[in-house]
């Protein structure tokens, strides 16, 4: 008998990388798999600090229209079901802690391990095949753990890129960081693993606030900032199908035609602001350090842009008179990178 009552709040989010598919260790799954039907996640896992998980949606092909033919209602032998063709993707979000699961997505998202983490402006992403070509540290397995594995399954996805990275914060419920992930697999989920997650250690999830940054700046200037959001977007595209044990669903994955990086910010309407306004209706990139937010603990996650152009400056007329900035990232030359992050 199901006794079991679930809340979507009862579920974990984890991640762990997968190695190059000639790895010893890796075969391409997760780090010491060696049964891709049977992932390991008995340990090592890399716990996500959220507080919402959009579950997965499976974006089966389906065909049962009725056929020309006898009667009128749509017959057994005329339904077609396919799940291979179908990309899995979900969302999380929560509260951004300095630690190795949040990491793994930056870097996943942004294409390179270095610290800080930076985005060159020739910038392409993680391309492969699942299973032949696929590059060290171009994927990870996702974990959507059931708190009881009697009544109910944890949720399996392998071959997961993050497409969608956001980092935020606002001063109105304390300023403390957030983050916004989607991640999305090719590969056909496992959808009844029933083994017991096993985290690693040392996972501490230690706020961060934008009260602790000691350098803020929009459109190079100086300001007194209300709540800001960076936004990496990198869209996923996958090709071709895959029938081999363990690689079942898409072929290849890549990236989108453009990884564009966003940010926007709400700031104070003052003598140092006043001018965004003109710099915003004259076209003007700029080049001297778009937006610069340095933490206090500059591994904290404290963010540069280095070049940018507005796509939306407006007042915002609130108790007090604000600004909102729109800007996009732009790139420029090798020894500019068009964002970085400082993780570690």
């Amino acid at each position: 008998m199901a006794n079991a009552v679930f809340s979507p709040k009862d579920f974990k989010a984890y991640v762990i990388l997968e190695g190059a598919s000639s790895a010893v260790n890796g075969n391409g799954f997760a780090s010491g798999e060696v049964n891709p039907n049977a992932p390991a996640i008995t340990s090592n896992l890399l716990k996500l600090n959220v507080d919402s998980i959009s579950f997965p949606s499976f974006n089966v092909n389906q065909a049962m229209e009725v056929r020309a033919g006898d009667g009128r209602v749509a017959k057994a032998v005329d339904f077609f079901h396919d799940n291979r063709n179908s990309a899995v993707e979900i969302s999380v979000s929560g509260v951004l802690s300095n630690t190795a699961g949040h990491n793994l997505l930056i870097e996943n998202i942004m294409g390179n391990t270095d610290d800080p983490v930076a985005m060159p402006q020739n910038h392409t992403g993680s391309t492969g095949q699942y299973g032949v070509t696929s590059v060290d540290n171009a994927t990870f397995t996702t974990v959507l753990a059931s708190p009881d594995q009697s009544d109910g399954y944890n949720i399996v996805l392998r071959g997961c890129l993050c497409s969608n990275f956001v980092i935020s914060a606002d001063m109105g419920d304390g300023g403390i960081y957030r983050f916004d992930a989607t991640i999305t697999s090719g590969l056909l989920p496992i959808l009844e693993n029933v083994q017991a997650p096993a985290e690693a250690s040392g996972f501490v999830a230690t706020p961060i606030s934008l009260s602790t940054a000691t350098a803020k700046t929009v459109n190079s200037v100086t300001s007194v900032m209300q709540n800001f959001n960076v936004t990496i977007d990198s869209p996923v595209v996958y090709a071709g199908v895959s029938n081999a044990d363990g690689y079942k669903g898409f072929e290849s994955f890549a990236r989108g035609a453009e990884t564009s990086v966003t940010a926007s910010s709400t700031i104070k309407l003052d003598s140092a602001t006043r001018g965004i306004l003109s710099n915003f209706h004259a076209g003007t990139v700029d080049t001297a350090g778009s937006f610069t937010l340095t933490q206090g603990t500059a591994s904290n996650y404290s963010l540069a842009i280095a070049r940018s152009a507005l796509t939306n400056v407006a007042y915002n007329e609130g108790d007090i008179m604000m600004l909102d900035v729109e800007m996009k990232a732009l790139a420029h030359t090798g020894a500019e990178s068009v964002l970085t992050i400082d993780k570690a």
